[in-house]
């Protein structure tokens, strides 16, 4: 931690500028008020995991071999221990660089006479390189008998001091070649336990009988040995480890940490400009058209979901099959416009938002803006995506990487953290890549395996930018189209995006046929029967279709319109039982005699009236079904205008833009103008220390009064209590992304920097970082 102040406190503006850049959370609000507070922060846990998720494979191997030789080295040491010489350029030029990035996220620093030091966290490695705890956190809690009786064994003139005995043993350890002579003496079977361990892993739990005694510290066999000679360490009342320092000597000189290369590019050719732009141009396109149609189906019938909000699977097969799209695509669509705001639940169903209505109408290129913003912040896969667009953009502009296995091999070792946490991630990671590929190819975002302009906005940020996605976005889709060609086979056919107003008006009197690079519509008499329910009339609809149509309309289209006016409207329905009237007796006669009518049981009341047993919908729905096109009266008998009840969900909020900041936004030259400024306390004193931290450190009261500097006293007080007993307490509380919220947590534990705790708000156990706790107070 001293040495961490003490770099920080060593930067220039401009470098103290993009530390804070590159680790954004630790100054994130509420801002850090002093140098030294703002290097806590970049030792905290969850700090430096956040920044470990950037840190290339290379990175983390230098991490452990580091934490391996105790957190502290000297840079010749570390590259010897890597097999890192000046015989290979490029492997020294990889080790280079991977220390510029360690310490460019302060996860890597420049202690005592240049030496590296390790973040403190990162010490704490289980067993890197598959070695033990280190002998030097060991000792000191040992008493000055039991190291007095070690140090006879390794030194010649054992000291008298405690922490001159842990110096004399430590020193002993160091010297690989002097461990390796001891161990060479040791009995066979000793040196058969310590190899093993060695190469094995280091711990020996429930020790076997071959070994000597029911527990590592009885009996007279090889466990006891080693324990009295220090090269076991026990670290439960059964379980003893190898040391690490001991392990580390025993592998031998010759022993090398890994240290791997990345693996070869998988560029595989150039794409031309030309034919990147028609690829994404068509996917972007058919993406558009296939949301359109997701929206219009989920507004014609909402989907029903399950008690957890899930689309049903019975539902979701109705969609597969009425939209033409695979399983996958649904669902892909589904989570898109869901996460973009356009799809809400609403009462047991999935259906549309105001916001849908709105999206509609926008231009081509708004549309696919909003969807690319909902993509790129989809939480599921967001990790992996990201990843794989932002590596596609670094490549020259064209170069294609479309072999899945090669490219999910780079991204394993760019960014193992993030796309293979586990080695069952590992294992499943060319499949997942293979996913990811065919959804940035969907919308746009890649084409024939290499990043188009979209890709290279998204990257820069426009996902938190609509207008600016949206000009991006522009030049991918084409300009909507205004006109529409007309057919004799009754269908129009729109080759491009259509503009919304040309949807509107054709979805008004057609059926959608297809969507896509083209769209086609179709009329028919129900079509054209539904648009003059809606209110329209023949002439101005016959007058629209023309001003949009490229050559004139088809003669069958017009007779088709004129014909379906001259009959609309000869029967009519109006409410009261309800009553059936026409000018033609005759006609009227023959609905009475009609068989398919017969549910409604018309009755002649006039000449010209009947009066149907069912309601107006229903009547008017029967007679449509029979063949007839009435028409619906109000009340005071005026002609009723249908217009479909639109259902719609309140529109969730869209989710934040995905970074790996995690959304984070600081103002680095600015903070770092105002830490540069603060008071500046006198400089820690970088002499590495080996003693851990001691129990008395450990306190929750101390711990409290250390992190959470924004409680008073009696607040520290309640919250030190409630961690001591597990009393519930309320707490104000702000995120990493600086929003507030009050919670109320119970059997709080303290663990590092923060409180582990059950919240009631969550239901659920939930991390609280102590500088975050704005106020403390007893729960109501």
């Amino acid at each position: 931690m001293d040495h961490l102040v003490a770099h920080v406190r060593g930067l220039d503006r401009a470098a103290l500028a993009e530390l804070i850049a590159a680790r954004p959370d630790a100054a994130a609000w509420p801002e850090p008020r002093t140098l030294t507070e703002l290097a806590e922060r970049l030792s905290a846990v969850h700090s430096v995991q956040r920044a470990l998720a950037r840190i290339s494979r290379a990175g983390l191997q230098v991490a452990e071999a580091m934490a391996a030789l105790g957190g502290v080295s000297t840079e010749a040491g570390l590259a010897a221990l890597l097999d890192v010489d000046e015989s290979d350029p490029d492997r020294v030029a990889l080790f280079q660089e991977t220390l510029r990035t360690l310490g460019d996220l302060a996860l890597v620093v420049r202690g005592h006479d240049r030496a590296l030091v390790l973040a403190a966290p990162l010490r704490l490695l289980a067993e890197p390189l598959g070695l033990g705890v280190r002998l030097a956190d060991v000792l000191p809690v040992l008493g000055v008998d039991r190291l007095r009786a070690m140090a006879e064994v390794w030194v010649d003139e054992p000291a008298r001091r405690k922490d001159e005995l842990v110096d004399q043993v430590t020193t002993a350890f160091a010297d690989g070649e002097a461990v390796r002579t001891f161990v060479a003496d040791a009995p066979a079977d000793v040196r058969e336990l310590l190899r093993d361990l060695a190469w094995n892993g280091p711990r020996l739990g429930g020790v076997p009988s071959r070994f000597g005694g029911w527990g590592p510290f009885e009996g007279s066999g090889p466990v006891a040995w080693a324990l009295e000679r220090g090269l076991l360490a026990q670290v439960s009342w059964d379980e003893v480890e190898l040391p690490g320092e001991a392990g580390l000597a025993l592998r031998g000189p010759d022993y090398r940490a890994p240290f791997t290369a990345p693996p070869p590019s998988p560029v595989s050719g150039v794409v031309a400009g030309a034919d990147l732009l028609s690829a994404g141009t068509a996917a972007a396109t058919q993406t558009l058209a296939d949301t359109e149609r997701l929206l219009d189906f989920c507004d014609r019938t909402p989907l029903r979901t399950t008690k957890g909000g899930r689309v049903t699977v019975r539902e979701a097969k109705r969609a597969v099959k009425a939209l033409g799209l695979s399983e996958d695509a649904l669902g892909g669509l589904l989570s898109v416009a869901s996460g973009a705001g356009l799809l809400g639940s609403d009462e047991g169903v999935v259906t549309l938002t105001e916001r849908a209505d709105a999206w509609r109408e926008a231009e081509p290129a708004a549309r696919l803006a909003t969807l690319l913003a909902g993509w790129w912040s989809e939480f599921d896969g967001a990790p992996l995506r990201t990843r794989l667009v932002e590596y596609l953009t670094e490549l020259p502009v064209g170069a294609r990487a479309d072999v899945v296995d090669a490219v999910a091999a780079v991204l394993s070792w760019r960014h193992p953290i993030a796309v293979v946490p586990t080695p069952a991630d590992q294992k499943t990671l060319p499949a997942r890549t293979a996913v990811a590929f065919a959804e940035a190819e969907r919308y746009g975002v890649v084409a024939l395996g290499a990043a188009t302009p979209l890709a290279r906005a998204l990257v820069v940020g426009l996902a938190s930018d609509p207008d600016g996605l949206a000009v991006a976005s522009s030049g991918l889709v084409p300009t909507p189209v205004t006109a529409a060609t007309f057919q004799s086979d009754l269908s129009a056919v729109v080759a491009g995006v259509p503009a919304a107003g040309l949807a509107a008006l054709l979805d008004s009197a057609a059926e959608r046929e297809a969507a896509g690079a083209a769209s086609i519509w179709r009329f028919s008499a129900a079509s054209v029967r539904a648009a003059l329910d809606a209110g329209v009339d023949a002439d101005a609809l016959l007058t629209d279709l023309a001003a949009v149509a490229t050559g004139g309309l088809p003669q069958a289209l017009e007779y088709l319109v004129r014909d379906v006016a001259r009959r609309h409207g000869h029967v009519r329905v109006a409410p009261a039982g309800s009553v059936v009237s026409a000018d033609d007796p005759a006609l009227l006669a023959e609905l009475v005699a009609t068989k398919s009518l017969r549910a409604l049981r018309l009755r002649a009341v006039a000449p010209t009236v009947l009066v149907s047993a069912a309601d107006p919908e229903a009547t008017l729905a029967a007679l449509r079904e029979s063949g007839y096109a009435p028409t619906g009266l109000t009340e005071g008998g005026g002609a009723r205008v249908e217009r479909r009840v639109r259902r719609r969900a309140t529109a969730p909020d869209p989710w934040p833009p995905h970074s790996e900041n995690g959304g984070l936004s600081v103002d680095a030259p600015a903070v770092a103008e105002r830490l540069l400024a603060a008071p500046v306390a006198p400089p820690p004193d970088p002499t590495p220390t080996r003693a851990p931290a001691t129990a008395e450190s450990r306190r929750p009261e101390r711990v409290v009064a250390l992190q959470a500097d924004a409680l008073s006293a009696a607040e520290r007080a309640v919250l030190v209590n409630a961690i001591e007993t597990g009393a519930p307490v309320q707490i104000d509380y702000v995120s990493a992304t600086g929003r507030p919220s009050t919670r109320v947590i119970e059997n709080a534990e303290l663990t590092g920097d923060a409180v582990i705790a059950w919240c009631r708000l969550r239901t659920a156990e939930r991390m609280f970082i102590l500088s975050r706790i704005q106020s403390v107070s007893a729960a109501r």
